[in-house]
């Protein structure tokens, strides 16, 4: 077998990449618009779409993680030359899907006592309750989004993901607009408008992704959507077998993030505001490792299924290296303007000042975040699940938290320190995951 050229895996990389990027970075621009609207509605509903939004990212996550098991192993029998494996695999992965929804439709609306177990203020809690249950109601489809979606990006064909997220996008601004303060006839529904908005979007989305693989010509040979086939435990619990370590580890990694962010809920609504306003930003940047990671997965799954440990190898590395090179322009970027980017969110002048503080150490942690997504996408590129699991566990509880609630609360450092432990549990994190690609894939 012909092992291909370092310029080759170089140019494949980054042409997958670029419409996973901007996918990513569209789908997350959502969040960031309910965010910059929900500031517009004053402190307390700001503070409430960030505590909210943590709770729903938690619970997004680790469907999302799950679901990360579709593209390596639709890469792999595109790779080995399987395809009529795909449709089969694909109709067993919508009943998972909807399985998952329901479950979690059932859980975001049941919440309520979370709030009282971290303490959040009073005068948040109603607002963030509002927002849950009204963006509820988009978990019952985001899972099928996500299934129709990596089938495609498993396929290389990414760019059917970015027209898709746009679409999100272009509808998410409107629906907020009318939903939440009242346009078009429609009652100002504040907060509880933002999450009905985001549902409507996700459901809209899952739906024409549902179209396209059923009509479109890169999709229609598969069959996907040819019949109706009862649920095959077997082939059920052999996606769960890699996804759900995938879940896990992200379910670690997002719940390290939410409950820090359920931990600022103690601290003033100002410092709530500053918080989240600079994990946003920081989430938002987040996006491109976060879309080039899965290229990594998707051209590292495809050399596995050709049966090429020298290419395997090849381009798990020089994916994360590229992800290396552009983390550190991104880092960068939050250095030299982090007054715009406070600008952006609020005028509130006091949740400024301390959002510039926080930025610092959202520029800090590029360069570990970057590196730890990077060497994960490689990590399931080889199906090695388990490990992801143990490691982003390790270095996220076991550290990352420690550290955080120990600077925040004994050390009284406030949001800063929190920082320090998202800082420490990314860097244990990059460690780990970099050094088990560079074992398991070293050659003979």
């Amino acid at each position: 077998m012909q092992v291909q050229s370092k310029k080759y895996h170089i140019q494949q990389t980054i042409k997958l990449s670029i419409p996973l990027v901007i996918s990513q970075l569209t789908v997350m621009m959502i969040g960031v618009v309910d965010t910059i609207m929900s500031g517009r509605l004053g402190t307390l509903p700001l503070a409430a779409v960030s505590i909210g939004g943590a709770i729903w990212g938690i619970g997004v996550m680790f469907v999302l993680g799950i679901l990360m098991a579709t593209p390596p192993m639709i890469s792999e029998l595109d790779g080995a030359k399987k395809h009529h494996e795909i449709g089969p695999l694909v109709r067993q992965l919508m009943w998972l899907a909807l399985i998952i929804g329901f479950v979690f439709f059932i859980l975001l609306r049941n919440l309520t006592p979370l709030f009282d177990l971290f303490g959040t203020q009073k005068a948040v809690i109603p607002f963030a309750i509002d927002y849950l249950k009204a963006i509820s109601w988009g978990i019952l489809s985001f899972p099928l989004f996500l299934v129709f979606r990596y089938v495609a990006d498993g396929l290389s064909h990414t760019r059917m993901t970015m027209y898709i997220s746009f679409l999100g996008l272009a509808l998410n601004i409107p629906l907020n607009y009318i939903l939440m303060f009242g346009k078009l006839g429609f009652p100002a529904l504040g907060v509880q408008g933002c999450g009905y908005a985001s549902a409507i979007v996700i459901t809209i989305q899952a739906t024409v992704f549902g179209m396209v693989l059923a009509k479109h010509r890169w999709f229609k040979d598969l069959n996907i959507f040819s019949h109706i086939e009862k649920i095959d435990k077997k082939a059920i619990y052999s996606v769960l077998a890699i996804g759900l370590p995938i879940g896990m580890a992200l379910f670690a990694e997002g719940g390290f993030f939410s409950i820090v962010t359920m931990l600022a809920s103690k601290l003033s609504p100002e410092v709530i505001a500053a918080h989240q306003i600079s994990l946003n930003f920081a989430s938002v940047l987040f996006m491109v490792p976060l879309g080039m990671s899965m290229a990594i997965t998707i051209r590292v799954g495809n050399a596995v299924g050709r049966k090429s440990k020298i290419d395997t190898r090849t381009a798990g590395l020089i994916g994360i290296g590229l992800i290396f090179f552009v983390q550190i322009f991104l880092a960068g970027f939050i250095f030299i303007f982090p007054e715009f980017v406070a600008n952006l969110y609020t005028k509130d002048l006091k949740v400024q000042e301390i959002a510039l503080n926080l930025l610092f150490f959202a520029a800090i942690f590029q360069m570990s975040d970057g590196i730890q997504v990077a060497a994960a996408g490689a990590l399931r590129g080889i199906k090695d699940t388990q490990f992801l699991m143990y490691a982003t566990t390790i270095a996220f509880w076991a550290f990352g938290f420690s550290v955080s609630y120990w600077f925040c609360f004994v050390k009284n450092m406030g949001a800063q320190g929190l920082w320090i432990g998202l800082i420490m549990g990314l860097s244990v994190a990059a460690v780990l995951n970099f050094l088990r690609f560079h074992y398991k894939t070293k050659l003979d």
